[in-house]
């Protein structure tokens, strides 16, 4: 169960609700007025609670629940306790997310602009806007309706901020125009300059980076994470893409719809990556490449070419996922082998 003193719980949901929420036509005549006052994990939960299965590792778990209800898959019915109402769905985990998006809904802000924020003179505000103190509102600047800015975040001359759009504390936006409903969390640093330089006799002469930083409709970006902007060119942000905590992304880079980057993964400069995109932990891509759609490249990888639609990935240099597992497994017998010699 959720801490009350950070998350608040909005009421119980009946098991007819949930189903309802979840866009379920689930034929359970005799239990749709249950209610649950909670959600909660499968080892932690009581006849009250509604919980989810949706990974082979938490079988046990499963075996042992003591939740009123349960989202999983049909295949793992039969080791559903026989106290736990089972909800057969195709994606359990979404379930879990609408449910819980119910009981534990966005807190509404609270509006006004604290008395040691720092707001140019020239910057129009909407009433329903939240900044922070210690935050800074340059020249310039158009905020849309019900932001919220976090403390000590510097919004930079000339940005444009969409609707519903959240910044948290620290960060610094310049350069950039971000749409509605975009999440920036904690210590973000977006539009600051490419890494950009002209060699001549051992000599790095800076190049100007002319372009800015396009964040488009309902895109997240998580803590601490960097966004150059373009070189002339934009870098860009497509609409929906979820990117994890320490991500670095170079300049001129495009990103397309819905993809999902995992934390301390690095993309360098003029890379072109598609709609649909996985990328896992820690992978790393080089410059001035062109990653197609519905990619997924496995934790660790080091991408340095093109991949073409539909491709799993992984490895360093990164191949097609089942060549990576063959170069794993021979070399484990080629090490095995050297040492059995011995």
């Amino acid at each position: 169960m959720a801490d009350s003193r950070f998350f608040k719980k909005s009421t119980k949901l009946s098991l007819k609700n949930i189903l309802k929420l979840c866009k379920l036509q689930v034929p359970i005549k005799n239990f749709k007025d249950k209610t649950f006052v909670d959600l909660s994990s499968l080892d932690n939960s009581n006849n009250n609670h509604i919980t989810f299965f949706d990974n082979i590792l938490y079988l046990n778990q499963l075996k042992k629940t003591k939740a009123g209800a349960c989202f999983l898959k049909k295949e793992f019915l039969k080791y559903c306790p026989r106290n736990t109402l089972p909800i057969i769905v195709n994606n359990p985990y979404h379930c879990f997310a609408v449910v819980t998006n119910s009981f534990y809904p966005l807190k509404k802000n609270m509006s006004g602009v604290h008395p040691k924020a720092f707001i140019n003179k020239n910057v129009k505000l909407n009433k329903s806007i939240l900044i922070g103190p210690g935050s800074v509102i340059s020249e310039n600047v158009k905020i849309g309706n019900d932001c919220q800015i976090g403390s000590n975040t510097v919004i930079l001359p000339g940005v444009v901020i969409g609707n519903e759009t959240h910044i948290g504390s620290n960060c610094t936006i310049g350069y950039s125009i971000l749409g509605n409903n975009v999440i920036i969390h904690n210590g973000v640093n977006l539009g600051q300059d490419g890494f950009g330089f002209a060699q001549l006799n051992n000599e790095n002469l800076k190049v100007q980076q002319l372009g800015r930083v396009i964040i488009k409709n309902k895109v997240e970006i998580g803590a601490n994470t960097t966004v150059d902007r373009g070189s002339g060119p934009d870098t860009i942000i497509s609409e929906g893409t979820k990117i994890d905590n320490l991500v670095q992304i170079g300049h001129n880079v495009i990103i397309g719809k819905n993809c999902i980057i995992v934390a301390q993964s690095g993309i360098s400069g003029s890379t072109t990556i598609g709609n649909n995109v996985m990328i896992g932990g820690q992978v790393g891509i080089a410059g001035h490449l062109k990653i197609g759609n519905n990619v997924k490249i496995a934790a660790k990888s080091g991408v340095m070419k093109n991949i073409s639609d539909g491709s799993i990935m992984g490895g360093i240099p990164a191949v097609q996922i089942k060549n990576w597992h063959k170069q794993t497994i021979i070399m484990k017998q080629l090490i095995e082998k050297r040492f059995d010699d011995k």
